[in-house]
């Protein structure tokens, strides 16, 4: 694979304070929200409630990610707004008053659970390293990658070949991952970064799910998510590597009361993958031919680049 120049290399995309609900309704339906939305300005904090200053490479909905040197850090998302409408708000302290809402608590455990996820992973070519598993300190700490391969690829159209390597070593590595009892729940190519050899990693297991060490890989979590929608998941991430074209892969879709769970869309939601090359491989990860990964990264070691 090519290695990255100076000049090649691209930064994360900076992501705004955005409530995500806010912003996915207002692209459906511009009038949302219009009857009054008061313009805000926000500041995050650190735990002990000193401002980050640090450069915001990442967000997700309880964590974000900052530049430290070498080095990206996740920490626990905490905001406060600092202006409403254009008039100063005091931030505060962060411990709430008696008997109010304390919201530390679940960001704490969140990247409690994705560190503990991180080191039954221990340390594998396709994951992204981490350097503080031994601290107590809420903190990741992880190597600084060279950005995420939807925005990569929204630049770049690479070769068939290194399409084919990169699936090949996604798969391997989700195999991988399964095999140490660990539901992904969000394969993405927003959370797939590539190093300076263009080399691709897995990074961010926030919504991931520690299952028991004796698991069988069958079933699905509390929430539904299993290891047949971690294929869904690559299968759409696999068709936006092939066709540049976006996939919504949408796990909500056939949600049912009183459970509610997550489950794999329904096969006419999804684009046809008819003439698409490696569109068989596709297809079997969107109609559950694939019982394991293993069984899907076994598939594509046997493809060859025409």
């Amino acid at each position: 694979m090519q290695t990255l120049t100076p000049q090649q290399k691209f930064q994360y995309p900076y992501y705004p304070l955005v409530n995500p609900s806010i912003a996915s309704n207002a692209e459906s339906d511009p009038m949302v929200g219009l009857s009054y939305l008061p313009s805000t300005e926000s500041v995050l904090l650190r735990l002990d409630g000193t401002k980050v200053t640090e450069k915001v490479i990442g967000q997700g909905a309880t964590g974000i990610i900052i530049e430290q040197g070498e080095y990206a850090l996740k920490l626990p998302r905490i905001s406060r707004y600092t202006k409403i409408d254009g008039v100063p708000v005091e931030v505060g302290p962060l411990t709430p008053k008696e008997g109010d809402y304390d919201e530390r608590p679940p960001l704490i455990e969140s990247i409690e659970v994705e560190k503990a996820i991180y080191k039954r992973l221990g340390d594998h070519y396709g994951i992204v390293r981490c350097h503080n598993l031994k601290s107590t300190d809420v903190s990741i700490q992880m190597d600084l990658m060279n950005g995420d391969l939807r925005h990569y690829l929204a630049g770049n159209r690479p070769e068939r070949k290194t399409q084919l390597s990169w699936l090949t070593k996604i798969a391997h590595t989700m195999a991988y991952i399964h095999e140490h009892r660990i539901i992904i729940a969000d394969v993405r190519l927003d959370n797939l970064l590539l190093d300076d050899t263009l080399e691709v990693k897995f990074c961010d297991f926030g919504e991931s799910t520690l299952m028991p060490l004796d698991w069988d890989l069958d079933g699905t979590d509390d929430l539904g998510f299993s290891v047949l929608t971690d294929i869904g998941q690559f299968g759409a991430a696999m068709y936006e590597v092939i066709t540049g074209l976006r996939c919504k892969f949408d796990l909500t879709q056939d949600r049912k009361e009183p459970e509610n769970l997550y489950t794999c869309p329904r096969r006419d939601s999804l684009p046809s993958t008819e003439n698409i090359w490696l569109g068989h491989i596709i297809e079997k990860c969107w109609t559950q031919a694939f019982k394991s990964a293993k069984e899907l990264a076994a598939e594509l070691d046997q493809e060859r680049v025409p």
